[in-house]
């Protein structure tokens, strides 16, 4: 521990005292070279960047070599002057600087005999020929023009080369797009919005959201992100909102859905009923503009989302009377507040608050009635304040403080006994129902650098910097299953046998306070005019992870048998009976580079590998081993399940309404002890990261056309999972459970550990195309062919599922290690555009298909006798359409072997815009989301054997489909109009 704090602390003074960030979380930088006519590098020139809009200007001088850098430009459109007397001056006019990016400009400069000046009208580069990072940026232009389901701006991260777009799957965000990188869901991504922390700690992913009013620009990194980036294995989307200029700029829009503009759903279609209702209001604007000319700005956003939407419910003949047609309300308001001052050429200040604040309903599915649904509560606040100070003539400061808190609420629908089948059907109080979240959050940042010339090269560009988050208050409740029984059916039979019945009792609340420590330093060394290598090491670490368990019964037997060696051998369990560390071995390195292969800047080669550390978010360890460890009492008092059916002490079917006290002798949770969850924290829990390796190239077809391609390829380690290794010994059906020995309570395959042995493995080829507007055309275009696969099942991301085949073995079984259910997807692609049309009229079409995904088929029966239905069945299927049985595709050799069905998605927007007078200006919006109107059908029933022996007729049969809640649009239009001036 102290070589570990002593290391840290060496990595800390050197961010510190050795320097350099060129950290740009907000802004963005323009450097280069200026050049004489035979080629030689001019120092002593003067280079000098003006923005129109607001009059910010910052000067720097050339160094010997005749480089130069003008560091954290805040983002938008410049005009740079390059001048010294005896040669022209230059002036480029209309360079666009984009979040997080390095604009390379270099000059040369002829003698002049008089005074005179050369204006250059030119877009900035496409091509980086200085920044190994694999990734891109989403400007304001496609901001505002692309069709965006829900006007949420992640959406546009599927423009992006090599991002796929999912919905996040905690259903705390059941109406929240996620951006899929690297074989994740979205939880693995460091969102930043204004250079602030905007990251869910409890279930992970995307926090607070913005109004797209409000939404300046983002820059998505997918890959080889340098060490000013961390908490992040997955990607960085690095997001900028707008501020206030000289001139008074506003907007208003407003946008309606109504069924009138729907067809039917194919879960209408199938249940025989009518279209439903459904209407929905988005309306907001934004107002900036100056209080003080060149120097103060404000601006603000607001936005409102009101939707009625209904889902049919269909029970499938097992409560026909809970059949129905049930109200969806979601209620959204967004605001964003904004004041920027620029004191003066070297200082810069702004200052941001958020609000967000939401209710939707939570659950909702075709085969579960509003019994077992809930009601979700959301309140976000953010207040961000960012400054920058020049030092000298080539330092920067740039100081970031961040509160943000946020409060979710989920109320139960019913109290009544919970009941789920095979066929998908769930009736009863929701499992996850009733529980609140609590964040509180303080972030400070401090990033600095500096460039030197010179020095093995043509200079150095030094970064360093330092993160710390407190946070406080991460506190959870979580009293599910209290109120009544919960029955799992092994047929969809309500008079059939049982798997499992439980019940929960006791409160449920703990609070996991967290801090986090990062500290990085990087080089960007350019050693030639066309070679850079992006040099850095970063160090993280968070505490809190290793709270105290004493309290929890489950954790002092584990680490006593551990101590005792009772545990040895048993995979999964190795580190109990040590002492509880946090992870400090957190480091970092990372290598990249960037060539220009001919020196013009059009073709340039990439490459790079490093470790990148993630957050473990609290869901995927310790949120309910917490409460296990507040020794209050929170969990079981009612555990017994039998994969074969529980039986009545007459060798009966115990069946849903007979006497309790008929199986009472099974229960595995002890009555007299402290009701407990099961769950506890492994004493050496490790930092999920990954190591990556990448290669690209980016070609120049013409100033305004670019094409990429690169290869990926990320190894995960240490992910955070929860395996269920107390099952009953491989072909021993009857025999106690492995843990027995141990006296957990209950003694259940869900009492288990958090730990950290997952992996998962990341491989693709992407390719991209990308046109920015140029007479009248803006487009991109990508391709991704990938294989995703992981120990844990869904993603590298997620909660692990139940897929042990031998929890004996753990992850050691090549069955484990399968495709990811949520992003395997083995082709994907899209294709948007902005086409300005004669007439005033703008036509955006927005294209996204993926292959179909993996289904995690099982058969249903308990074929190795641990006493669990996990066990993949011989043969791996594939659907193959609506009604028919499904394809035999090989036989089934790891989880996740079963394949869906491939989506699609083409939504189009056709706008006309007309001017008012002066700048005010009208655009009339026309937009229809799933044009071509794809089923998209998901949510397949992947068990093959029915409790009784029987086979599932129902088996890969799809339960859900577009138009249905968290499945995307059927055919919809929405129409509306925006005002801006």
């Amino acid at each position: 521990m102290r070589k570990a704090w002593g290391a840290a602390l060496a990595l800390l003074l050197c961010a510190l005292v050795v320097g350099p960030a060129f950290a740009q979380q907000t802004s963005g930088s323009i450097a280069g070279l200026v050049r004489d006519e035979q080629g030689a590098g001019m120092p002593g020139v003067s280079v000098t960047a003006t923005s129109g809009s607001t009059g910010f200007t910052r000067t720097v001088t050339t160094e010997a070599a005749g480089s130069y850098r003008i560091a954290a430009l805040p983002i938008g459109t410049y005009d740079v002057t390059v001048e010294i007397t005896g040669f022209q001056k230059i002036d480029r006019q209309g360079i666009i600087v984009n979040v997080g990016q390095e604009v390379d400009l270099d000059f040369t400069l002829k003698v002049a005999s008089v005074e005179e000046t050369i204006t250059v009208t030119g877009e900035s580069p496409l091509v980086q020929t200085s920044n190994s990072a694999v990734g891109g940026v989403v400007e304001i232009g496609r901001i505002e023009s692309i069709p965006l389901n829900g006007r949420q701006f992640a959406n546009l991260a599927a423009t992006i080369p090599g991002v796929g777009l999912g919905f996040h799957s905690d259903p705390t965000k059941s109406t929240q797009y996620a951006p899929q990188i690297g074989g994740g869901n979205g939880r693995n991504i460091n969102y930043q919005i204004d250079g602030g922390d905007n990251n869910d700690d409890t279930v992970g992913g995307l926090l607070q959201l913005f109004p797209l009013e409000a939404i300046q620009e983002f820059n998505l990194v997918t890959s080889r992100y340098k060490a000013e980036y961390g908490r992040s294995n997955g990607g960085v989307m690095n997001i900028v909102t707008k501020s206030g200029t000289n001139q008074l700029r506003g907007s208003w829009f407003t946008l309606l859905r109504d069924d009138a503009m729907a067809v039917q759903t194919e879960t209408e279609k199938l249940s025989d009923i009518e279209k439903q209702d459904l209407r929905r209001w988005q309306y907001g604007g934004s107002l900036g503009g100056r209080i003080v000319r060149d120097k103060l700005f404000y601006f603000v956003a607001v936005e409102r989302t009101q939707q009625d939407t209904f889902q049919s419910v269909s029970t499938e003949g097992l409560f026909p009377d809970q059949d129905g047609i049930y109200a969806t309300p979601y209620r959204e308001t967004l605001l964003t507040t904004k004041v920027n001052y620029n004191l003066n050429a070297k200082n810069y200040l702004s200052v941001r608050y958020g609000r967000n604040e939401n209710s939707q309903p939570y659950g909702v599915d075709p085969n579960t009635p509003p019994s077992g649904w809930g009601t979700s509560e959301n309140t976000f606040n953010s207040v961000n304040l960012n400054h920058n100070l020049v030092v000298g003539t080539s330092g920067l400061n740039e100081f970031i403080f961040q509160y943000a808190d946020f409060a979710n609420f989920i109320t139960a629908n019913s109290a009544d006994p919970t009941q789920s089948f095979p066929n998908g059907v769930f009736v009863g109080q929701n499992i996850n129902t009733p529980q609140t979240t609590q964040q509180k959050k303080w972030q400070f940042r401090d990033d600095f650098s500096w460039y030197v010339a010179g020095l093995g090269g043509v200079g150095h560009s030094f970064k360093s910097g330092v993160n710390f988050i407190n946070e406080p208050r991460l506190y959870i409740t979580f009293n599910s299953g209290t109120n009544d029984y919960y029955y799992i059916h092994s047929t969809n039979d309500v008079n059939g046998p049982l798997t499992s019945v439980t019940k929960n009792g006791g409160f449920a609340g703990a609070d996991i306070p967290l801090k986090q420590f990062a500290a990085y330093v990087q080089d960007d060394w350019r050693l030639t005019d066309r070679f850079t290598l992006n040099l850095g090491l970063r160090f993280d670490v968070i505490t809190g992870y290793q709270f105290d368990q004493s309290k929890n019964p489950n954790y002092v037997k584990m680490q006593a048998a551990g101590a005792a060696g009772q545990l040895e051998g048993i995979k999964g369990l190795e580190n109990f009976g040590k002492e509880p560390k946090e992870d400090w071995n957190n480091w970092q390195p990372r290598l990249g580079f960037a060539y220009d292969v001919f020196g013009n800047g059009r073709d340039v080669v990439r490459g790079g590998w490093g470790v990148y550390q993630d957050m473990g978010y609290t869901n995927s360890n310790g949120l309910f081993a917490a409460i296990d460890a507040t020794g209050i009492g929170s969990g079981s008092i009612f555990n017994v399940d039998d994969a074969s059916g529980i039986r009545n002490p007459d060798g009966s079917f115990y069946r849903v309404g007979q006497p309790i006290s008929n199986i009472a002798s099974q229960n595995q949770a002890d009555p007299n002890d402290l009701p407990l969850i099961g769950q506890f924290v492994d004493p050496r829990l490790q930092t999920p990261y990954t190591r990556q390796l990448a290669f690209g190239w980016s070609h120049e077809l013409m100033t305004s056309t670019v094409i990429t391609a690169d290869y990926v390829w990320n190894e995960g380690r240490d992910l955070n999972t929860r395996p269920r290794l107390n099952t009953r010994p491989v072909g021993q059906p009857s025999a106690p459970r492995r843990l027995a020995f141990v006296g957990l309570n209950p003694n259940a395959a869900s009492t288990r550990a958090a730990s950290s042995f997952g992996k998962s493995d990341y491989k693709a080829l992407i390719l991209g195309f990308k046109r920015r507007m140029y007479k009248g055309f803006d487009l991109t275009a990508s391709y991704t062919y990938a294989h995703a696969k992981s120990t844990i099942g869904n993603a590298s991301d997620e909660l692990n599922v139940s897929n042990l085949q031998d929890a004996e073995l753990l992850y050691d079984d090549p069955r484990v290690f399968g495709p990811s259910g949520r992003t395997d997807a083995r082709h994907a692609g899209t294709f948007a555009m902005v086409w300005q049309a004669p007439g005033g009229f703008t036509v955006s079409p927005f294209f996204l298909f993926r292959s179909a995904l993996p289904v995690a088929t099982y058969e249903g029966i308990d074929l190795n006798g641990n006493g669990e239905l996990t066990d993949i069945p011989a043969t791996a299927y594939e659907f193959d359409g609506v009604g028919n049985a499904p394809k035999d595709i090989g036989a089934c050799e790891t989880w996740n072997c079963g394949r869906g069905a491939s989506r699609t998605q083409f939504n189009l927007r056709v706008s006309w815009g007309f001017n008012v007078y002066g700048p005010a200006r009208i655009e009339l919006i026309g937009e229809v989301f799933n044009l071509f109107n794809a089923k998209n059908p998901s949510g397949f029933l992947t068990r093959r054997i029915l409790g009784d022996g029987t086979p599932n007729p129902d088996f890969l049969q799809p339960t859900e489909y577009a138009g249905d809640f968290q499945n995307g649009e059927q055919r919809l239009g929405q129409i509306g109009f925006r005002f801006s001036f």
